[in-house]
């Protein structure tokens, strides 16, 4: 098996590596947002229009992977993303104005899906279904590492050398490291090819893109204004608040771990309705902690862990719901995403502003609830991809 063998583990290592460059990028802005705004001359409130932008030029994505994919090597594809992320990035920081910014922007948030995606495929047409859950999680990993590498450096950086600095770097590194890729990736041969069939999504898929949606944008709305509750209410410093931030990671690091160990084993689906369920309970307990920093922080890290397990935990999932295009499904996936995080950065800060932040926990643990239900309802996918692993077949 393709999974088994070194050149696949040297190829699994690389991605790991790229994904987390770009998930520092995603990461640091939301939480160092306060002074990213400082540093554009723009309200809060316009601040987080910037993110709900990045996260909306993700929506065309399977405009993008229907032009491209078909039988085509998910390494070009790949690097493609790597190129655009790294244009993008460079962009933000040499042009530093807001305009350049939303151009920047633009562009990783175009490229970060397109990368992901492409990894995601390149991944699960080499491991099998029943193993896919470890390999997605480690893959998956890099999203709280970005948090937990990202918001201290980024922090230190922003502190030290201005706002744009993380930017020069990242954008550095990548386009670099996709020099490399024709070195450390395989072509498609054989068993191992791009997406060849068509999709039509049916009500059990549907249900699952709702689902992401609403708990994308409930973690989103309360991850955006999370660095200016720890300002206005503790004033924290740029590296006190990175500190808050690594706590997070680490809880989102448990619940990615936590796919990797468990999912295989308790069944993909079981463990995306154990995340949303842990989510909801978090986000509701921050409501009730009368804004304590030691309370409110220890919510958030429950809230993080469940959505962590959920979403990670559904990328596997969704890899087996429609196999034969794999990579276009996903891509909408990655559109349901992009649809709630973008709504959820644009409402999270003003909610923030209007309600203050107990209310945003509120309306954060609703979404989640309400993802649950979606889910439920939706039932398992006609293909019954539960049963072709021992542990998922039970929950037919």
């Amino acid at each position: 098996m393709p999974h088994r063998t070194r050149r696949f583990r040297l190829g699994l290592a690389y991605l790991t590596g790229m994904r987390l460059l770009i998930n520092i990028a995603a990461r640091f802005v939301e939480f160092f947002l306060p002074a990213i705004a400082r540093g554009l001359n723009v309200p809060l409130e316009r601040a987080g229009d910037l993110i709900s932008i990045r996260w909306a030029a993700g929506l065309p994505t399977p405009l993008a992977m229907t032009a491209l994919s078909r039988g085509r090597p998910r390494r070009n594809l790949i690097g493609f993303g790597m190129g655009l992320f790294a244009v993008g990035a460079l962009t933000t920081a040499a042009t530093s104005v807001f305009v350049g910014a939303v151009v920047g922007f633009i562009m990783m948030g175009a490229a970060k899906p397109l990368f992901d995606v492409s990894a995601q495929a390149y991944l699960a047409d080499r491991v099998p279904y029943e193993n896919r859950g470890r390999v997605i999680g480690i893959f998956e990993l890099t999203w709280a590492g970005g948090l937990l590498i990202g918001a201290p450096l980024a922090g230190w950086m922003i502190r030290t050398s201005g706002w744009q600095s993380p930017f020069w770097v990242l954008g550095g590194v990548v386009g670099a490291g996709a020099l490399l890729i024709s070195r450390l990736l395989d072509r498609d041969t054989g068993d191992v090819h791009g997406d060849v069939g068509r999709l039509r999504l049916d009500r059990p898929s549907g249900a699952f893109l709702v689902t992401a949606g609403l708990y994308a944008m409930a973690a989103q709305l309360m991850f955006v204004v999370l660095g200016a509750w720890l300002e206005d209410s503790f004033g924290l410093s740029l590296v006190e608040a990175g500190g808050i931030a690594v706590l997070i990671g680490l809880a989102e690091l448990a619940g990615e771990g936590a796919t990797a160990g468990f999912a295989d084993r308790i069944g993909k689906r079981r463990a995306v309705f154990a995340g949303i369920t842990i989510a909801a309970a978090g986000f509701a307990l921050f409501a009730v902690t009368n804004g304590s920093l030691v309370g409110g922080v220890a919510a958030v890290m429950i809230a993080y862990f469940g959505f962590e397990f959920a979403i990670v935990s559904g990328v596997p999932y969704a890899t087996e719901i429609h196999p034969h295009a794999r990579a276009r499904f996903l891509s909408w996936m990655v559109v349901g995403w992009a649809i709630g995080r973008t709504l959820g950065s644009a409402v999270g800060p003003r909610v923030y502003l209007g309600s203050g932040i107990a209310f945003a926990a509120l309306v954060a643990a609703a979404l989640n609830l309400m993802a649950v239900a979606v889910f439920a309802w939706g039932g398992v996918p006609a293909n019954a991809i539960e049963s072709r692993s021992v542990p998922d077949s039970a929950e037919n």
